[in-house]
């Protein structure tokens, strides 16, 4: 099996954006992190490996919480960064990336993580 016929999911990267803003009042300026209304890389062919045990249900109310880290598999030159959003366009489920690692120059993956909101992950 090759490595371009395992990329069998499709997602999208929103780099994290910082910007610096005062709240008024003559108050110093205080960094601000969002994303992107739309995506900076779209249509990034990957693979989502999902592992039993990897995933989570809370049901809280007034709705359920889905829990995940994923390991995700895509082709060199694509430009995914620690704390990126990664939007999978075949479920809608938002991941935060953690480090990117490359292997052996043949191909790249990241764990994502899910959790309730968009939360950073510290990179170390």
């Amino acid at each position: 099996m090759s490595f371009d016929s395992m990329l069998n999911h499709h997602c999208d990267v929103y780099h994290l954006r910082k910007t610096d803003a005062s709240p008024g009042y003559q108050l110093p300026s205080s960094p601000s992190f969002s994303y992107p209304d739309e995506p900076d890389i779209s249509g990034v062919r990957c693979h989502f490996g999902v592992k039993n045990g990897t995933r989570s249900i809370v049901q809280l109310e007034p709705q359920a919480i889905y829990e995940a880290r994923i390991k995700l598999a895509y082709p060199i030159g694509i430009d995914i960064r620690l704390n990126d959003k990664i939007v999978s366009l075949e479920d809608g489920y938002e991941y935060t990336a953690d480090n990117p690692i490359k292997v052996r120059s043949h191909h790249m993956f990241v764990w994502l993580r899910r959790t309730k909101g968009q939360e950073p992950i510290n990179g170390g």
